[in-house]
Parts: C-alpha cells; structure tokens; sequence
C-alpha cells in the first residue's frame, strides 16, 4: 500500500512537456463576465469546455489583474486517484506560477492537457483588445 501511495505522489510531483492540439480539445467558450482594465487581460471569470479522459468537464477561470485568481472543474468525470489528484495540482501550478503553460502530470497527460487547453482559451477570452 505504502509503494502505492508513493508511486502515486511521484506521478503527482514528476511532469513532462507536451503539445496541444486543436484536435485534442472541443472548446466551447463563453465569457460569463467581463470587467474592463487596463490591463493585458480584463478582468472576469471566463468558461471553456475540456475533453479529459473521462469526458467533457467545465472549467471557469478567474481573471483580477492580470493574475489567475482561480480556476474551478466541475462536473468532471476524471479517475479521483490520478486525474483528480492532477487536476488539482495543474490549478495550483496555474495559480502559483500565473500561467497555463505548466508541466504536465505524468499518468494524466490527457486531463492536465485538456485543463491546459481551457485555461488558455480562457486566457485568450479575457485579452483586453482596447488600447
């Protein structure tokens, strides 16, 4: 049990690079709110749809000054063990480092690149286009 449970926080902390294609994904983008800055980005909470490896879940990212303040998954369908435990730890990740452009979790590469994927549509939803 105990070699489990390391494996599994191993596969948490060890990532690896990748790409993301379009094909990887099946975004359905909508922007719930939208406040203006003056920012690279206005400020709001804006929706994608992610295609992970146990179906379509809702991801809502929380633009405030440029930052990601949050990103919240709902109603996903993700193994709790290993594409749950991800998914948490990319959100972090996002968080800490500011960008959806993290490392990916080994074990779960199509959930943390289908998070990836939504954050950055997200992210390409909230550009301030006014100068």
């Amino acid at each position: 049990m105990k070699k489990i449970l390391m494996l599994l926080f191993v596969f948490c902390l060890v990532g690896c690079g990748g790409q993301t294609t379009d094909d990887d994904q099946n975004n359905n983008n909508d922007n719930l709110n939208n406040d203006t800055n003056t920012g690279v980005y206005q400020d709001g909470d804006y929706k994608a749809t992610a295609s992970g490896y146990g179906g379509d879940f809702e991801v809502i990212t929380t633009i405030q000054n440029d930052a990601i303040i949050d990103v919240v998954v709902s109603n996903h369908n993700e193994t709790p063990s290993i594409g749950g435990v991800a998914l948490e730890q990319v959100i972090k990740n996002m968080k800490d480092q500011n960008t959806y452009d993290v490392d990916m979790i080994s074990g779960a590469t199509k959930t943390t690149n289908a998070l990836k994927e939504a954050v950055r549509s997200s992210m390409e939803q909230a550009k301030n286009t006014t100068e």
